[in-house]
């Protein structure tokens, strides 16, 4: 195979604010892996939480480019395996290459991802649309791009929660998904959830920090909105913890290496009896594209990083009004307009 990896920064519309930090601009690696004069990509953004920067990623794949360059690609699973010395501990770096790869394979057998793994996109999750903390006057002007939407996701942990909600609560009567990212304590939570119901809050996503397990146990005895883990959940080992807290789980390519793993993960979480949510973060559509493919397996999506990019890199799975359209192309149906 032939292997291109290029560092591609993704200017926002607009600057997005969670607890843990404010992001203008998201950067991201964007992978290329051509044999058979086909092309499959993939991206891994950066993230600060977990300490991966673009650099390291760059340079992981680096290190493992002549071994990459000398595999000629028949199945992805045992690429990913070839991947592990290749890449090192950089499931960053490692997911972008698995999505590349799996693009690549869909298109040597000339099918999209979801149909090669037996599943129907007739019917899968409405896709949220995001909104970050942000004062009431910013988020009564960017509630204008995307009116209307039958969802939002809305980032909490900042000082002015209640504010926030009923501000957005006043513009829509959508219901909402919220994601605290670790930012509460239990006994704030515990204050919120009268608010939270009166406002349609469908899922409330990892709402105490990772490893207070403790109070995630007692808040879900209180709580009757179903409660989904993202931090809590940094590798496999966390599913049985989670099952214990949580009721569903939130999947990331990124964070756990790829395609190959997280389908893993998502099977073993069901036999759990865990709910499944996946999200792109701020993405281009190459991520969007890739986690597309798991729709139909789902219970909660989030597929509107593209939305939140001013640049646009290419074109695949797309949103209209929170609904996915896939595109005719094969893989992960993602065309990019850079070479």
């Amino acid at each position: 195979m032939k292997l291109r990896a290029i560092r591609v920064d993704l200017p926002l519309k607009h600057v997005f604010t969670s607890s843990r930090n404010s992001v203008s601009v998201v950067r991201t690696v964007v992978v290329e892996l051509e044999q058979d004069g086909l092309r499959g990509y993939g991206e891994a953004y950066e993230d600060a939480y977990y300490n991966v920067a673009a650099e390291s990623m760059m340079d992981a794949i680096e290190r493992g480019r002549e071994a990459i360059e000398r595999y000629a690609l028949a199945d992805p699973v045992a690429f990913w395996r070839h991947l592990e010395p290749a890449l090192g501990r950089n499931p960053f770096a490692r997911s972008a290459m698995d999505v590349a790869a799996y693009d690549l394979w869909g298109k040597m057998k000339n099918r999209p991802l979801w149909r090669i793994w037996g599943t129907s996109n007739d019917s899968v999750p409405i896709s949220s649309h995001s909104i970050g903390i942000d004062s009431v006057e910013q988020i009564n002007e960017k509630f204008k791009e995307y009116p209307d939407w039958p969802l939002y996701r809305l980032k909490l942990g900042g000082r002015h929660d209640e504010e926030m909600l009923r501000a957005v609560r006043n513009l829509t009567v959508s219901p909402f998904r919220v994601d605290v990212n670790g930012a509460w304590t239990l006994e704030t939570a515990l204050e919120m959830l009268p608010l939270l119901r009166e406002m349609n809050v469908e899922t409330i996503e990892q709402p105490l920090p990772y490893g207070d397990w403790d109070g995630m146990k007692a808040l879900r005895k209180q709580c009757d909105i179903p409660l989904i883990a993202d931090e809590s959940l940094r590798t496999e080992d966390d599913l049985e913890k989670c099952a214990e807290c949580f009721d569903g789980v939130n999947i990331k390519l990124a964070k756990f290496g790829g395609i190959t793993p997280v389908r893993r993960l998502i099977g073993r979480a069901k036999e759990l009896g865990l709910k499944i949510m996946m999200g792109n973060t701020v993405e281009s559509t190459i991520g969007a594209s890739a986690t597309g493919q798991f729709a139909p397996q789902l219970d909660y999506l989030y597929s509107d990083g593209p939305l939140l990019i001013e640049k646009k890199v290419g074109y695949g799975v797309k949103l209209d009004r929170g609904r996915l359209v896939y595109p005719e192309e094969c893989g992960t149906g993602v065309r990019v307009y850079f070479r």
